[in-house]
């Protein structure tokens, strides 16, 4: 049955007619009905059976493409998880489950390749940890074992498969080797401070078979990337035997320095920079200072350079050869100077070689030799040396003299009236008059000479070197005479008494001829006897033509008396000059002016005045006319002439009243004493240097310049030398006369010229004559020139006329 609305129009009503209806449908279904059902049956079936169909198609599809490969992918995930890394991926798939497949198959590549690196590497530090000869243990974070060497093994007693797994301390059981109590752990103190620590010394590690070792260890924490501890690893190995013998030196070194303490003689032990390391042995009075000052002071701040440097050059010598090396020395004990046989030896201490030192004191025995010696060769009242001594010195100077072509003299000296003297005063007196001769002739000789007592009232007196010339050394051999002779002649106080005696001097020169020893004793003895004929307190000589030459010169010295009385001296300078050929300066000469041989030159009458003792006075009058002169000339300078030189003597300058009588004299005749310069010659440097450092630092203070004349020909000393205030250095002319052809002169004059530049000095060449010379010193740093060159000596008058003209 169906119902509907419709519009209905009868027919013949037309448009207006029509209406709204309802139309019922009555339909019978029942035989369509059955159709219907089976056609629809028919085509659900078809329909399903394609669905389904589609479905097991779709599922087919998926389980091949999607889950077998996932379920694969599944269990190659497994297997790689439990380490099966030798698989191959083979698995079927499209779009990402591909991809998933081959990212898995790369990543059981690289897992494969990086496992097996990791293996070498574990195999390589396995076979290193088993092949190096240290102890090697390996925890975790908790302090259980994870790794242990073949050489942990046999220390510990444990197998590597037995200690794995085990806490450290059952493994590496440590106790204090003294003590016998259980020792900190160092593993425990890695996982508690993390940081590497080391075994304390003398530990012991028992081994679980019950053996002892000792042992020194290192342990380190093992860190992950983010600075975790996540282990520690552990060397340590076996030092029982070093440990042994380092005990055993230990005692070794005990007893040796329970010996060296026992010693009678002091022991050092001496760093290579000369620290005192120990003060052992030997009373303390043999030190230089108390043996707790010396520890870790420098022998070169204790001792004197002098002292320290022969010290400090055999401890070198020690470490750098390595054996054994003597010494034989002084230095200042607490208890005074002594004298020591050190022997010094190099040993180890602290990883560095030093030197023990062994010093024996010979002071007692020392003195006993030179006692002895003195009593063989000495005399005993006078201490001077001996007839077999005096003997034996002179025989070696005849044979050096006779190679070196020298010259030398034997002095033979009695004292006028002696027997008389000791007759009448008595042997006592005698007897100190005699040592107070010696005091004084030992007194006025060089150092090189010998003083001789003979016998009785006679003395000899032995000189060596007096130069190659005959006429030279007879010269100085009197002048040394007369000088004895003089001061012999001295009042003097013998006993409380007062007593002036006179000595008779026999020269005779050496060598001559062939003559022997005993052939110049005797020479010297003859013309003694000479001088004691012709009236005593003489000197004569034993040869006749010396003795004239000895006449002659009594005969200058006393003109020259008369000379300083009558003015007879005339003042002349010779010009210093600069680079250029400027005048800078001049040095005073003198000149005589003698009434009946016209004008000579000092070298024929200063040996006489120094023979005299007149050569004093003839230096005081040069620079107290010097000062004189100078300040009536300078009236006409436009300013104040600086750089006059004038010589003096040693004796002059060490006079008492030097210092005074020059100042008086400046003072005087209105000169200031910063325009002089004193020339000194080297002797100052050796006699008397620390009185003439005095004298030469007060007139300093004065603004007087000092120089050294004639440098390079005496017996300088470069201490002395640098410890005078001095101002300039005066080469010799000597030196200058072979320059520039001669290499020994060269390398001379360069030298000092070097050693003045050192030493702030200036330097003035003398004796400059040809141009040669002159460039040769100009071009190695010389300043300053004097010589026939560039002037001649000259005038007083006519130099400072000339002055303003060539200073210009």
């Amino acid at each position: 049955l169906g119902v509907t609305a419709i519009r209905y129009t009868p027919p013949g009503s037309g448009q207006a007619g029509s209406r709204i209806a309802q139309l019922w449908l009555l339909i019978d279904t029942s035989r369509n009905r059955r159709a219907l059902l089976i056609q629809l049956a028919q085509r659900l079936g078809t329909t399903s059976l394609a669905g389904l169909i589609l479905v097991l198609f779709l599922a087919w599809i998926l389980r091949r493409h999607v889950a077998d490969p996932m379920n694969e992918l599944i269990g190659v995930s497994r297997r790689l998880a439990e380490g099966d890394l030798d698989l191959s991926l083979e698995v079927e798939g499209r779009g990402e489950v591909a991809e998933l497949s081959h990212a898995m198959d790369h990543m059981a590549g690289q897992l494969r390749s990086a496992i097996s690196a990791l293996r070498e590497s574990e195999q390589r530090l396995s076979i290193t940890l088993d092949a190096i000869g240290d102890a090697v243990l390996v925890t975790d974070p908790q302090g259980v074992i994870t790794r242990m060497n073949p050489t942990a093994e046999e220390l510990t007693g444990w197998s590597a498969e037995e200690a794995i797994g085990h806490p450290v301390i059952e493994v590496f059981n440590i106790i204090n080797a003294e003590t016998r109590e259980p020792a900190e752990h160092p593993i425990g103190r890695v996982l508690r401070e993390g940081r590497v620590v080391g075994l304390a010394n003398h530990t012991t590690l028992l081994s679980r078979d019950g053996s002892e070792y000792q042992i020194a260890d290192s342990a380190a924490p093992i860190r992950d990337e983010d600075g975790n501890t996540i282990g520690v690893i552990m060397v340590f190995q076996d030092v029982s035997e070093r440990y042994a013998m380092e005990s055993e030196i230990r005692r070794v070194k005990d007893r040796l320095h329970a010996i060296l303490e026992s010693l009678p003689d002091p022991c050092f032990l001496l760093a290579e920079d000369g620290r005192y390391l120990e003060v052992m042995g030997g009373p303390e009075e043999l030190l230089a200072r108390e043996r707790e000052f010396l520890l870790g002071k420098h022998i070169p701040d204790i001792l004197s350079p002098e002292q320290a440097a022969p010290i400090m050059r055999t401890i070198e010598e020690t470490i750098q050869s390595g054996k054994v090396q003597h010494l034989e020395y002084r230095i200042d004990t607490l208890t005074g100077p002594r004298l020591f046989e050190g022997s010094a030896a190099p040993v180890e201490h602290d990883g560095e070689t030093v030197v023990v030192w062994l010093a024996r004191d010979y002071t007692a025995r020392r003195q006993a030799e030179e006692q002895l010696e003195h009593l063989a060769r000495y005399d005993q009242l006078t201490g001077l040396a001996n007839r077999s001594m005096t003997l034996q010195r002179l025989d070696q100077l005849l044979h050096a003299n006779r190679r070196s072509g020298t010259y030398g003299a034997v002095l033979f000296i009695d004292v006028d009236r002696f027997k008389t003297i000791n007759d009448s005063l008595g042997h006592h007196f005698g007897d100190e008059l005699l040592r107070q001769v010696s005091a004084m002739l030992r007194q006025e000789i060089r150092t090189e000479d010998v003083a001789a007592r003979f016998g009785g009232d006679e003395f000899v007196i032995v000189l060596g070197n007096l130069g190659s010339e005959w006429t030279d050394a007879s010269t100085r051999a009197e002048l040394i005479a007369e000088k004895l002779r003089r001061i012999c002649g001295k009042p003097l106080l013998v006993n409380d008494q007062p007593l002036q005696i006179t000595i008779s001097v026999g020269i005779a020169l050496f060598p001559d001829d062939d003559s022997d020893v005993e052939e110049v004793i005797k020479r010297a003895d003859i013309a003694m006897y000479k001088a004691k004929e012709a009236g005593r307190n003489r000197i004569c000589f034993f040869s006749p033509e010396l003795q004239e030459i000895a006449e002659t010169r009594l005969t200058i010295q006393r003109e020259l008396r008369a000379a300083l009385e009558e003015e007879q001296f005339r003042l002349f300078v010779q010009p210093r000059v600069d680079g250029q050929g400027r005048w800078t300066g001049g040095e005073v000469l003198l000149r005589w002016n003698h009434p009946h041989r016209g004008l000579l030159l000092p070298g024929s009458f200063i040996p006489a005045a120094e023979g005299s003792g007149l050569i004093d006075d003839i230096d005081r009058w040069v620079l107290s006319h010097s000062i004189r002169e100078l300040a009536r000339v300078q009236e006409g300078l436009d300013e104040p002439f600086h750089g006059l030189s004038i010589n003096i003597t040693a004796d002059l300058l060490l006079s008492p009243h030097f210092p005074d009588d020059f100042r008086h004299w400046c003072m005087e005749h209105a000169i200031s004493p910063e325009q002089l310069e004193l020339e000194i010659t080297e002797r100052v440097l050796l006699e008397d240097h620390a009185q003439a450092a005095e004298i030469v630092e007060e007139m300093r203070g004065l603004g007087v310049h000092f120089s050294i004349d004639d440098f390079g020909t005496g017996y300088s000393s470069l201490r002395y030398l640098q410890r005078l205030p001095l101002n300039t250095l005066k080469i010799d002319k000597s030196f200058i006369d072979r320059l520039p052809a001669h290499a020994g002169d060269a390398r001379i004059v360069t030298t000092i010229i070097d050693m003045a530049g050192h030493l702030a000095m200036d330097v003035v060449a003398e004796g400059v004559e040809t141009r040669a010379q002159a460039d040769f010193l100009r071009e190695h740093g010389c300043g300053q020139f004097q010589g026939f060159l560039y002037a001649r000596p000259m005038p007083w008058k006519e130099f400072f006329e000339r002055l303003p003209q060539e200073s210009a």
